[in-house]
């Protein structure tokens, strides 16, 4: 069932009443002191600097108190360096253990922002893009690492006579969620355009009727990751004339990040930091080896559909590792968002971008090395796993 939606009232109400109970220390970019005179993990290790020593202060940390929680990754194409990262032993190799040091949580249908600010998660991956307005309105969380490019485009049908998005004027957009990632990316487009939300009418629908509003013409277009924008354009014929991973202006930036919330890394930074350098490794693994990358997470149930299909998008994407690039993807974003309307009129942009994200101290700028093996034989995940 479908909801029609004035597109001017971009202000994040559901947002607002979600995040209602957060304060306000990430976005003054405050790390708030443990109880007492005793400080957190996170000032002891910014303190250090250069001594900084990873490897003491996680034995430090390890086993004690509550693992990270991660939402769990396990389903989507995009998500393929924390698979990896898990299935091949790279979280083993920084010596992270399941249960004790790390452990997964299902979503349960919630948003990472949702499960960060309600204590019931540390960890998430999400879409730079989608947590903008969690950030703005107090969301106690920073990106610790940037994953990949790509993610989002825009489909039309091929009798659409829409042949770019400066052709959406005066047209309706699909998408599952106002504020949502889809939304935003087409925000972003329009803007490029010299267009706005006042020059198309967006409609949401749920993620099971998106496809077939297009293709009965209930809509011009609609907003769609990019592994199911390929299935629908091999099995309808569908065209493509928005992709993050191409566009000139989006194709090197970061779309999935990993966040983590304050409080964690005021507890367990080493722990994160571990987790970030296991993840940098397998993103250098997958970069190398994406076909077989592809044909595991078929295998393993993490993605449905073609292995030729995922294979090309793998392809697609770039896997900076660096901190930098990070940091890059966080301004361009909230300058966007500013620029379009989707941050509060007395956000100071810039404050709020430097407060979103941090470089966890022991993690390295973006690695070096070019080649990597895998610490576990990649070749037995490519039996189906049974159920």
């Amino acid at each position: 069932m479908k909801k029609r939606i004035v597109t001017t009232l971009l202000t994040g109400v559901l947002t607002l009443a979600t995040l209602a109970g957060c304060g306000n220390e990430a976005a003054n970019g405050t790390v708030s002191e443990e109880a007492g005179e005793k400080s957190s993990a996170i000032e002891e290790a910014l303190a250090a600097g250069d001594d900084y020593d990873l490897e003491a202060a996680f034995a430090k940390e390890t086993g004690v108190g509550e693992p990270i929680r991660i939402i769990s990754t396990f389903e989507g194409t995009c998500q393929v360096q924390t698979q990896v990262a898990y299935l091949l032993g790279f979280y083993e190799q920084e010596g992270l253990v399941e249960g004790i040091d790390y452990e997964f949580v299902e979503s349960g249908g919630e948003t990472g922002a949702v499960l960060l600010s309600t204590d019931q998660a540390d960890v998430a991956i999400g879409l730079i893009s989608g947590m903008l307005q969690p950030l703005d309105n107090g969301l106690e969380a920073r990106a610790i690492s940037g994953l990949h490019t790509g993610c989002i485009t825009i489909v039309t049908r091929q009798d659409s006579g829409i042949n770019s998005t400066a052709d959406l004027a005066g047209k309706t957009i699909g998408v599952t969620a106002l504020s949502g990632s889809q939304h935003i990316a087409a925000l972003r487009a329009l803007s490029y355009e010299g267009l706005s939300a006042d020059d198309v009418e967006f409609i949401v629908y749920d993620a099971d009727s998106i496809q077939q509003a297009l293709l009965n013409g209930a809509v011009d277009a609609i907003g769609l990751g990019d592994y199911k924008a390929a299935i629908m354009g091999r099995d309808e014929g569908t065209k493509i004339i928005f992709d993050t991973s191409t566009d000139e202006r989006l194709k090197d930036e970061n779309c999935c990040v990993l966040f983590a919330s304050n409080a964690s890394i005021e507890r367990k930074p080493a722990t994160l930091a571990k987790l970030v350098t296991a993840i940098q490794k397998a993103s250098v693994w997958i970069s190398n080896n994406p076909e077989l990358s592809a044909q595991i997470q078929v295998a393993q149930g993490y993605t449905v559909g073609d292995v030729n299909v995922n294979t090309e998008l793998l392809k697609t994407y770039q896997y900076p590792t660096s901190l930098t690039s990070l940091r890059e993807a966080v301004y361009r974003n909230f300058d966007d968002a500013k620029e379009i309307g989707l941050l509060k009129e007395d956000t100071d942009k810039d404050a709020l971008a430097e407060s979103s994200y941090l470089f966890l101290p022991g993690v390295e700028d973006g690695l070096s090395i070019t080649e990597i093996e895998a610490p576990k034989d990649p070749q037995q995940f490519l039996t189906a796993k049974e159920e």
